[in-house]
């Protein structure tokens, strides 16, 4: 009796609508389809059953689970579709899975490391008998181990940093790989040195500031940049995750953008190069469900697409509104104007209520808010704490969750939550959108993406027709937006009505007031039954429009996609050209010009590579043409006023050059750095140098400060003699030239600046150049060489004037700091410019380098030698 009879006919359907009916319901189904998901249903197999990209729309609470899993099941058991079902956390796709078994459809989970999946679940799937609910990280990272033909992508509308962060390389400022890049980005120019210094200082308006890297530099430097990251890579320098994304974009660099902060570093294309990413791309149909498909190609630059067809949501769908939230405004409420009678508000309302889900934009920001608002004896659920075991908040009679970024994928029905404090504008997910937001300004290009996270977020507790929950509105920015009539004007027209209704009711009005409209609205009192009312009234009285900007936006963004997979495949001229063609499409009207910028300066940046390849003349004139026309859009900014915008500049010299330098200390220099293996080895050498350097002439202390003048001296291009005999009249540090000319160095860091130079440290000085050459077995240091004394003293004693040689010189710590920081920008930029080049040819490009960098010796020298101890 082994072989008993275990094959199942699996019942057929022409339609996922015909299908559900035939499915083993468990318990929680449906037991037939609401009007509004088989009108959606109707319409996908009407139209689009052989369309590749696929997107319906479903607001919050319509069923988008149970149509996106009819139709994942139809298809499996219509065509034999592998399915993937793609949700963006586990704990959501264990959800859906759960909801799709409750509906009859067979399904694999398998989340969390493909090496602890269950394999039964798995061979299910392989043998196309189930269907896999996965995340988004199942599908978009190094190696999938998945092979789909069709996907679901569930929660399409927040899906674009699940699916960009395949291609994203962060690097946090605590990780060691992160001042070896920015060494790196600075020594090839695409960071200016002033940039450098405020990120190296971790100045505070640094912190908030986002760079872009020049792109043509960080495309020249490409292949040293990857040899930074791949040493990181070995030593363990940056994250996992770092390390998979870098293998993503390894051999794509010029393709990227370079997003530099003073806590971290963000290296990503500006939009997911999904068409060269096989697990995508290859299957025959993608199915996005998104509560918002937006109006301005937002689903088409998420995930790197440049046609999706669109079955909008039905109309019954886009008026009836899921739950109720009765929006307050505190900023605006007459006593509550001050900081600290707003956080004591909402401390007390958040008591007052039990529990809460706090939402920021990010991490300082939220963990700023539960410091201030959050009761210090209220238990606090972070999002992990949450995905582990839900049923911790769900049951807790009163405590916070608190998410950093966490707009969409948290469902709190009932009596589970009844209050939502939303902290913070929802942008700057990552740095890219602070960029765009706050360096270039162009709001137009996220608001769609603000919006969509503001309504995401409010709707965290109202997940049915029954549920209410009060939500509370914090900072200046968000209430901004809320106001603003264009952006009403885009939402739902039930949150609108909302939002219209929470502005009016936090204006004019005390703080007693408002506290008893909140409990009015907890106990759903008569009182606040009325108020709702009005909210239902302007509800059905108002239609959806779009934002402005929205059509230029929409009729871009294909242009945008061609434009990004053209550089991604090195393909400049034609990145240019479609660039182009979405520029022509961005034109018209003051609310897109800064988002024009951006793109002018892409093109601008990508005309520069196509001249390197050939074509130069015309090329560059493209280049400056965009380059122009970015400079102009971006006016009001300045983003662009730390990137080198001159094409030609950029392009690199191809004519023969010969040294202009007759100095003869100048070519012995030259030849020095030739042959140093600092020049061509590898990077870290170079970074910890550089390092020792800043930090030792950074501080007072003499050993460091002298082990510093050691190394700097180095660059210059000497050789060091330091004997280090504990000697009287030792030199603190000697750079030799050779036989050509000697520097000798007598720092004095830790003198007291107020004082005057003694006549005991200018004879003390005045005696390291004979030390030097007794020790070098020579009768005399070479004609001409000078000794430094360098000091933070400026008043030199009448005694030291006197006994001072003519060729004693004071020297201030700034000089010999700005000597360290042209030496060591102008080292980085000769070793991202010359590693790969011959002698003959890199010492021509040395000695252009050297110069413009003004650290030739004939150049650094005089501006050294301007003031002789001996006149006083």
């Amino acid at each position: 009796m082994a072989f008993q009879k275990r094959r199942v006919i699996e019942a057929a359907a022409g339609t996922a609508e015909e299908l559900y009916p035939l499915l083993q319901h468990g318990d929680g189904a449906p037991r037939e389809l609401w009007v509004r998901q088989a009108e959606v249903l109707r319409a996908y197999h009407e139209s689009f059953t052989k369309v590749p990209d696929v997107a319906i729309e479903l607001p919050t609470g319509a069923g988008k689970t149970l149509v996106g899993s009819l139709i994942a099941e139809w298809r499996r058991r219509t065509f034999g579709d592998r399915v993937a079902y793609l949700a963006p956390t586990r704990q959501l796709a264990r959800q859906a899975a759960d909801r799709a078994a409750s509906y009859g459809v067979p399904t694999s989970l398998l989340t969390g490391s493909h090496k602890l999946w269950d394999s039964t679940a798995e061979t299910r799937f392989i043998q196309g008998k189930s269907v896999a609910f996965v995340t988004y990280s199942a599908i978009f990272n190094s190696d999938p181990k998945l092979n789909p033909t069709m996907l679901v992508l569930d929660d399409a509308h927040a899906a674009e940093g699940f699916v960009a962060a395949n291609w994203s390389v962060v690097i946090r400022r605590s990780e060691l790989a992160y001042d070896h890049l920015l060494e790196a980005l600075h020594g090839c120019g695409a960071l200016a040195g002033s940039v450098t210094a405020r990120l190296r200082e971790g100045e505070e308006d640094a912190a908030r500031t986002v760079y872009l890297a020049g792109l043509p530099q960080v495309a020249a430097a490409a292949t040293d940049i990857e040899r930074v990251l791949s040493e990181a890579q070995a030593h363990q320098w940056m994250s996992r995750n770092a390390n998979f994304a870098f293998s993503q974009i390894q051999g794509s660099l010029p393709a990227c953008l370079v997003f530099v902060s003073a806590s971290q570093i963000l290296i990503r294309p500006f939009i997911a190069p999904t068409a060269f990413h096989p697990a995508f791309e290859t299957a025959e149909q993608r199915l996005y469900l998104s509560a918002t498909v937006g109006d301005g190609g937002e689903l088409l630059r998420g995930f790197g697409r440049k046609k999706i067809e669109h079955i909008a949501a039905p109309a019954a769908s886009t008026t009836q509104g899921t739950g109720r939230r009765f929006f307050v405004f505190p900023r605006l409420v007459d006593d509550l104007q001050t900081e600290d009678a707003e956080t004591a508000f909402v401390s007390d309302a958040i008591s007052s209520y039990g529990k809460a889900v706090l939402l920021a934009p990010d991490g300082r920001t939220r963990d700023h808010a539960v410091e201030v608002l959050v009761p210090g004896k209220m238990e606090k659920w972070t999002a992990e704490e949450f995905e582990d075991a839900p049923d911790g908040f769900e049951g807790a009679k009163a405590g916070v969750l608190a998410l950093a970024n966490r707009y969409d994928g948290i469902d709190l029905p009932g009596d589970s939550c009844r209050m939502i404090v939303l902290v913070g504008l929802p942008s700057g997910a990552h740095l890219q959108e602070r960029f765009l937001h706050e360096s270039v300004g162009a709001v137009v290009a996220l608001r769609e993406r603000i919006r969509t996270r503001l309504t995401q977020g409010a709707g965290r507790a109202t997940r049915n027709s029954s549920d209410f929950a009060a939500v509370i509105v914090l900072s200046r920015e968000l209430v901004n937006f809320c106001a603003d009539p264009a952006v009403q004007a885009a939402m739902h027209p039930e949150l609108r009505a909302e939002v219209a209704f929470g502005l009016t009711y936090s204006t004019d009005i005390t703080a007693a007031e408002t506290r008893e409209n909140l409990e009015y609205f907890r106990r759903q009192d008569p009182e606040w039954q009325e108020a709702d009312s009005e909210i239902r009234v302007d509800r059905d009285a108002t239609t959806r429009t779009s934002l402005p900007g929205t059509a230029q936006l929409s009729a871009s963004a294909r242009h945008e996609v061609e434009a990004l997979n053209a550089a991604w495949g090195g393909e400049w001229e034609r990145a240019v050209e479609f660039t182009g063609k979405a520029l022509e499409r961005l034109a018209g009207g003051k609310e897109i010009r800064r988002y024009q910028a951006l793109w002018n300066y892409l093109a601008g940046s990508w005309a520069v590579l196509a001249a390197r390849t050939g074509h130069g003349n015309h090329w560059i004139e493209v280049a400056q043409q965009h380059y122009t026309a970015a400079r102009a859009a971006a006016a009001g900014t300045r983003w662009l006023t730390d990137l080198l915008t001159d094409a030609a500049q950029m392009i690199s010299p191809t004519t023969v050059l010969t040294l202009s330098s007759g100095d003869a200390l100048d070519a012995l220099v030259v030849e020095q750095i030739v042959v140093s293996p600092l020049r061509t080895g590898p990077a870290k050498p170079f970074i910890t140098l550089a390092q020792d350097i800043r930090t030792g002439l950074g501080q007072t202390d003499a050993s460091p400060f002298e082990r510093a003048l050691d190394s700097l001296g180095r660059l210059a291009g000497s050789t060091s003699c330091r004997t280090r005999t504990k000697a009287d009249a030792e030199p603190d540090s000697v750079w030799l030239f050779s036989d050509l000319f000697w520097v000798a160095c007598e720092a004095k860091s830790d003198t007291n600046p107020a004082k005057e130079v003694p006549a005991s440290d200018a004879t003390q000085a005045c005696g390291h150049l004979n030390f030097t050459a007794s020790e070098q077995g020579i009768a005399a240091a070479p004609s001409g060489s000078i000794t430094l004394l360098v000091t933070p003293q400026q008043r030199v004693d009448i005694a030291a004037a006197r006994v001072a040689d003519a060729g004693l010189y004071l020297v201030s710590l700034d000089q010999i700091r700005d000597l360290a920081e042209r030496l060591i920008t102008c080292w980085g930029a000769i070793r991202t410019q010359t590693k790969g080049t011959g002698p003959d040819k890199a010492a021509l490009e040395i000695e252009r380098l050297l110069r413009t960098h003004r650290t030739l010796p004939s150049q650094w020298i005089p501006a050294l030698t301007t003031r002789r101890v001996a006149d006083g």
